[in-house]
């Protein structure tokens, strides 16, 4: 059945409601002083540390890390995670970057009760553009950009990574527990056993929709089409294998975001479409329950991202 704007409306703020009351930490929206309040007191004496904005929205800003260097050096662009919904801080891993040849820029974006998709793939675009167009400022080659998402950030990456000629923006996409389908996401929430976190995913990407998927909602009248929104936010639904970048995604065992998020992108770039089998690289940490940034502290993982990342910039 069609729902009316404002029928929808109601229903998703009773849902922020009930997610104000379950997680009481995301009762209150973090303003831009709490979300960066683990930003660095002290730096290391010639690495450069400074916020930019890339737009007009408070959250449109990201943070450089770089070395001021003769010669180029590539860039990695950092979407966190967070249910599309909170800010974290990835402040320490950044400087990790930075310290191993990138100039690293963690950039924020719009979060679900700013603005409805596709205003976080929009910023997660621009801030790209930004890093580009800047390339001097922080001695970087435009032209030698990886993208690093962590669970909501690594949706955001995956869309990256699969919107119009990914492969001439970016080298690759590297992705912690992608939620690549918010609407497997939002499947795997609603089941008797469903955990808090799936819970959780499942009531902000329906937030991050402004509906609850509906194949029969069609209609533009009152709203954008709910399904096409829904169709839209899954990355695999993009696809369109040698222009799109090649991507390296990383789940654990029992992530509560499994690793089919991954494995049905890869078959839709390497079996649907003409992406070479190297293409996208799937890799579950076994024994581990390990979600987005915490996979970095499995043994091996970060090392071999570096390694992943080295050879496609």
């Amino acid at each position: 059945m069609r729902r009316l704007l404002r029928t929808i409306t109601s229903a998703l703020a009773t849902t922020a409601i009930l997610l104000a009351i379950a997680w009481p930490g995301a009762a209150q929206a973090p303003t831009p002083a709490t979300a960066h309040k683990q930003a660095p007191q002290t730096q290391a004496a010639t690495r450069n540390e400074q916020s930019y904005a890339y737009g007009s929205h408070v959250r449109q800003k990201l943070d450089a890390y770089w070395y001021s260097s003769s010669t180029t050096q590539p860039a990695v662009v950092i979407l966190h995670g967070g249910y599309w919904y909170e800010d974290t801080s990835w402040v320490t891993w950044s400087r990790y970057f930075t310290d191993h040849g990138y100039a690293a820029f963690s950039a924020d974006y719009r979060l679900d009760f700013d603005a409805g998709w596709p205003a976080q793939r929009t910023d997660a675009l621009a801030a790209i553009d930004y890093v580009k167009a800047h390339a001097t400022t922080f001695d970087i080659d435009p032209n030698r950009i990886i993208v690093l998402g962590s669970s909501a950030g690594g949706h955001l990456a995956t869309v990256v990574g699969t919107y119009g000629a990914a492969g001439a923006r970016v080298k690759g996409i590297v992705a912690l527990s992608p939620v690549a389908s918010p609407y497997r996401a939002w499947n795997d929430g609603n089941h008797e056993d469903s955990t808090a976190a799936e819970r959780k995913l499942r009531d902000n990407a329906a937030i991050l929709a402004r509906c609850y998927p509906d194949p029969d909602d069609l209609d533009t009248t009152m709203h954008p089409s709910c399904w096409d929104t829904w169709k839209d936010m899954v990355a695999k639904n993009r696809a369109s294998g040698a222009d799109d970048a090649p991507m390296y995604l990383i789940h654990s065992e029992n992530d509560f975001v499994p690793v089919t998020h991954s494995t049905d992108l890869e078959t839709a770039e390497e079996t649907a479409h003409d992406m070479p089998s190297n293409g996208i690289t799937v890799q579950t940490v076994p024994g581990s329950s390990a979600h987005g940034g915490a996979l970095l502290d499995e043994p091996g993982i970060i090392d071999s991202i570096l390694t992943w990342m080295n050879q496609h910039v």
